[in-house]
């Protein structure tokens, strides 16, 4: 396994733990993200961008589709773009299936895609408690699916303006209220 794989696998088990323990504990689900990777000149993880909150229908097209300016401006090798299945079909106004819960990973490269579900069964431990016990199922893999289409424009995004202003594209996206983690600074 090369290193940035490691490095892919250790972020996307963290992002699977962080939803279960937010889930256990507040009943939410996190907003879209993407974690950007290079493997050039050496592999390493350069941080992530946590998508601003949105209203649903057209913004929330918009917020997810601009998850891929800043990984565009750092030109990044390699993407996990995060989120949660059903909440995002609401979001973008899209038919929902009450058995669809998911926590799905899209492993992004410069060539192609790979998508990962995780399938979890929601149970409420008490009433009118908000936590959440999820049940995890089998992960489902997916090579180059059919994509939602604020993910493609994300990563067509990232893909075609590589090597965009990275000050412009954090200045702006910063001003709209996502949140960027860099690693390491």
């Amino acid at each position: 396994m090369a290193p940035v794989d490691e490095m892919v696998d250790e972020i996307e088990r963290g992002i699977c733990s962080a939803l279960d323990q937010t889930l256990r504990t507040t009943g939410a689900v996190h907003p879209p993200a993407v974690y950007m990777f290079t493997d050039t000149p050496y592999p390493s993880f350069i941080g992530s961008v946590v998508c601003r909150r949105f209203y649903p229908g057209q913004d929330a097209y918009r917020a997810v589709n601009r998850l891929g300016d800043v990984p565009a401006g750092v030109e990044a090798t390699r993407l996990l773009v995060a989120f949660e299945a059903q909440d995002l079909n609401v979001a973008l106004q899209l038919p929902v299936d009450p058995g669809g819960s998911a926590l799905v990973v899209v492993d992004a490269t410069l060539d192609g895609q790979v998508l990962r579900w995780y399938p979890l069964h929601l149970s409420r431990p008490r009433r009118r408690h908000p936590a959440l016990v999820p049940e995890w199922g089998p992960v489902q893999t997916l090579t180059d699916p059919r994509l939602l289409e604020p993910l493609v424009r994300l990563l067509t995004v990232w893909r075609l303006a590589r090597g965009a202003n990275l000050d412009t594209a954090v200045r702006d996206v910063e001003s709209e209220g996502y949140r960027i983690t860099w690693y390491g600074r």
